[in-house]
């Protein structure tokens, strides 16, 4: 007697979490608790889906980690949610913010008056209509040369100046006092609407790490899925061709989230 072959059933997938999850997730990371702000996360969540908030949520911390981003009349600096929902904003049609705060006010269609015949009514005088503003020309990078020898003319002073580098680091030179790796940066990042587009040309940062710092955050960089956040004083040096960058203060993203998550005494 033949027994019939035994077929292996095929392993589940990892189930992936719905879009609600992902909206409550983004909104912990975002340090948004009341209902309101944390039901209009869900809903964008269902509107552009998961992955494209999480995109959102990943730029938002680079944001932040960059120095933020200030509100439309330039008084404040934006909350971590406020920076994700003006982002989120952006990504949408009309009609879908309309959808999510359908509290946003419409313009309002011309209603005729109903007492009154259009057939029979006098033409009244058209009113010359304004013209629209001209939108402003772009600022070409190549202009920069130009309008950085006119700014020369009277340089101002910086009291304070500070550079934030997140990234993987590279090879790790330790010269006993502190260690040095060079980091590249060849991606832009979405910038504000008016700025000229600088080239794709790679930027090379010497980065100089005081080896008490480093000793703080060298095990947390074996994960692969972790990544470096420096904060330092940056100075050209070229004779390398790089940015240096002194480091003041040293962490990592998931060491970030744990001193976040962990109450204070």
């Amino acid at each position: 007697m033949i027994e019939p072959e035994q077929t292996e059933q095929p392993s589940q997938q990892e189930r992936k979490p719905s879009p609600t999850e992902v909206a409550v997730m983004i909104a912990d990371q975002l340090g948004e608790t009341e209902a309101d702000p944390r039901s209009a996360i869900i809903k964008i969540a269902h509107t552009l889906g998961s992955q494209a908030c999480l995109t959102l949520l990943q730029k938002t911390q680079e944001m932040e980690a960059a120095g933020g981003m200030m509100t439309s009349n330039g008084k404040r600096r934006r909350t971590p949610g406020g920076v994700w929902f003006h982002l989120a904003r952006g990504e949408m049609t009309p009609a879908q913010r309309r959808a999510v705060w359908p509290r946003l006010k419409q313009k309002k269609p011309a209603q005729a008056d109903p007492a009154t015949n259009p057939q029979n009514a006098v033409p009244k005088a058209h009113k010359q209509a304004k013209p629209l503003p001209q939108p402003a020309a772009i600022f070409p990078w190549e202009d920069r040369i130009a309008a950085i020898e006119l700014a020369e003319t009277e340089k101002g002073q910086i009291s304070t100046v500070k550079i934030t580098v997140i990234g993987r680091p590279g090879k790790i030179v330790d010269k006993g006092t502190c260690i040095v790796t060079v980091m590249e940066e060849s991606k832009t990042p979405a910038l504000p609407k008016g700025l000229p587009t600088p080239t794709s040309t790679p930027t090379k940062y010497a980065v100089y790490i005081a080896s008490k710092q480093w000793a703080k955050v060298k095990d947390a960089l074996d994960d692969p899925e972790d990544v470096l956040i420096v904060e330092g004083f940056p100075k050209t040096d070229a004779q390398v061709t790089a940015i240096a960058v002194f480091a003041t203060n040293v962490t990592t993203k998931k060491l970030q989230m744990v001193r976040r998550e962990t109450p204070s005494k």
